[in-house]
């Protein structure tokens, strides 16, 4: 008879706070999914959402992204999460930090989710996805774009910056 659990399988580990997401992701071991969550900067919702659609395609989300629901509990089995994560729910954007208001965030340089942007400055994530729509090559000329990848629009904040410095101090009021 073959072996029912993995070695890394074999222990249930909790996290502990003085590691680094690098250290979480290179340990050996299950862990709980919501014991993760807010280190990895994980949408639990959307974890499980993932999960569910490998199911129903016919994949195996424990073989491919180490996730699985055992009675009522989320685990993670970190030797196959951790390149699944990187490859797939690795943050790719720029994170607002708490403390910033809208000048201090359009110093910044980097992209950043537009909803978070409009958190912090005059205009919401509706007008400025209507002014991205509105033209070819979006990115290159106001900074506001559609991600393909993530399929919500992010802002490349250099750009975005020389922009909406422009709009903002355009007195005209109609044109």
């Amino acid at each position: 008879m073959t072996d029912l659990f993995h070695k890394d399988e074999l222990e249930l580990k909790m996290v502990e706070k003085t590691w680094s997401v690098e250290s979480l992701l290179n340990q050996d071991g299950i862990f709980y999914l919501k014991d993760i969550v807010e280190k990895l900067e994980l949408d639990t919702v959307k974890i499980k959402r993932l999960a569910r659609q490998m199911r129903e395609d016919g994949k195996d989300p424990w073989v491919l992204a180490g996730i699985r629901k055992v009675w009522s509990h989320w685990i993670v089995r970190m030797k196959v999460f951790a390149p699944f994560y990187r490859e797939n729910l690795l943050r790719r954007y720029e994170k607002v930090d708490p403390s910033w208001d809208g000048n201090t965030l359009l110093k910044q340089h980097g992209v950043f989710y537009l909803a978070d942007v409009c958190q912090l400055i005059p205009f919401s994530a509706h007008q400025l996805r209507y002014q991205a729509k509105k033209m070819t090559n979006s990115r290159e000329k106001i900074g506001v774009f559609k991600d393909p990848d993530t399929k919500g629009y992010a802002v490349d904040m250099v750009v975005f910056s020389a922009w909406i410095k422009t709009v903002w101090q355009d007195t005209e009021v109609s044109k």
